[in-house]
């Protein structure tokens, strides 16, 4: 699996090289120019004054505790800052998103820009950000924290320096992306506007996904009569149905490229048994399976569901799978040649972010606007490490690069 994984990540690269060079496709909106305009360093201008205060707000928020499901006290902060940059029509709706709206011309598009109210971390109510030389320290402090501060101080900074957009824009604090996108599909859902563009601020600075990655997989248990050790002489053993299934899992092969059929299995969890002296009566491991293709996506599956049950067979088990069929991979033609995906590359290089990857393998809030057809991307909120756990870390300078990359597309969006 390991071999497969390297490749993967080798073809991404190579990948994002050639399809940012390729002549084909739209062109970008963004001109090395733009950045002279007495607005742009407006802008920069602003953001750098108010460092320190950009840093304190990030700061506390990250000290709100938002675990999904309990977003509320993140969310009334949020409406109070989005009311007072003067966005319209601010509301928290019936599934508890925060949106505000920032009408156009009438001339452009309709854009959803999301950053997600909610972190991972269930059952964690003290938080108590450290701030060691260029990072911050603290469970959420990038994910998705930094964005809540990158969206918030973009609009800041837009309104201003008298920013006119032609577009309208729909900024949200969104609930529940953790456990599903549930925020944004329901505000998508309900909505009667038709959108143009979804731009999700999450994941790492230089990180552009214009495709939806699919998840399968799930938990998968053996279940037997069990037996003390001294009886278990040809009793069906769950374990064993686990060790063998996990084995012919691990040998499936899967397509490392081209990208958009790239596809991962992972088993992630694996438990059975409650003595070590007798049968385990019950057994379970858990596959975690990912593709940029929906085809390759239920090819794999069904191999994983047919090595399941012809060794609940040869062993003599019962079987149980829950497998995820419903987070489904989409891709739209032609995204990444898009201007969308063109003009957020090209503002990438030119502020020098390093590590740039442009692919298909998209794990946010876009996935909702591009299952809908809706030509999306997201922009990475900083650089980190540690995401998901206690220990997660972020850079201050990155999100401030970041800040710049979202305020540019604005611009060159109009």
């Amino acid at each position: 699996m390991k071999k497969y994984f390297k490749l993967g990540l080798l073809a991404l690269i190579i990948f994002s090289t050639l399809s940012s060079a390729s002549p084909q496709g739209e062109e970008s909106l963004f001109r090395p120019e733009m950045v002279n305009s007495p607005l742009v360093q407006k802008m920069f201008s602003f953001i750098e004054k108010n460092r320190e205060k950009i840093i304190e707000e990030w700061i506390y928020l990250t000290e709100i505790p938002a675990p999904s499901g309990h977003e509320e006290k993140r969310a009334e902060y949020l409406k109070k800052q989005f009311e007072a940059t003067g966005l319209e029509e601010v509301v928290i709706d019936t599934s508890g998103n925060v949106i505000g709206i920032w009408k156009g011309t009438g001339k452009g598009k309709k854009i959803i820009m999301s950053a997600h109210l909610d972190t991972v971390f269930q059952g964690v109510w003290e938080i108590k950000v450290k701030r060691e030389g260029n990072l911050l320290k603290a469970p959420g402090i990038g994910d998705d924290t930094a964005s809540l501060a990158n969206l918030l101080w973009s609009i800041r900074a837009l309104k201003q320096v008298g920013f006119k957009p032609d577009n309208t824009y729909y900024f949200i604090g969104s609930v529940g992306e953790e456990i599903g996108f549930v925020g944004i599909e329901a505000f998508l859902d309900s909505a009667e506007e038709k959108f143009d563009l979804v731009i999700a601020l999450d994941g790492d600075l230089g990180k552009v996904h214009y495709g939806a990655l699919g998840f399968g997989g799930g938990r998968i248990t053996f279940r037997g009569p069990g037996a003390h050790t001294m009886q278990s002489r040809s009793v069906p053993n769950p374990n064993l149905a686990v060790a063998k299934a996990i084995e012919r899992i691990s040998g499936v092969q899967l397509p490392s490229k081209p990208p958009e059929k790239w596809t991962i299995i992972n088993v992630g969890m694996i438990g059975g048994g409650k003595v070590r002296n007798a049968v385990s009566e019950e057994s379970y491991f858990t596959v975690d399976l990912r593709s940029t293709n929906q085809e390759e996506l239920e090819k794999a599956q069904t191999k994983i569901r047919k090595i399941c049950q012809d060794v609940a067979a040869e062993v003599g088990v019962e079987l149980e799978m829950n497998l995820n069929e419903r987070s489904k991979a989409y891709q739209i033609p032609g995204a990444k040649d898009s201007f969308l995906v063109r003009t957020v590359f090209d503002i990438l290089k030119f502020l020098e972010v390093k590590e740039i990857e442009v692919d298909p393998l998209g794990s946010t809030e876009a996935n909702v606007g591009i299952e809908k057809g809706i030509l999306s991307v997201n922009l990475g909120r900083t650089y980190g490490r540690y995401k998901h756990a206690l220990s997660e870390e972020a850079e201050i300078d990155g999100l401030f690069l970041a800040m710049k990359q979202i305020l540019l597309l604005i611009y060159c969006l109009k």
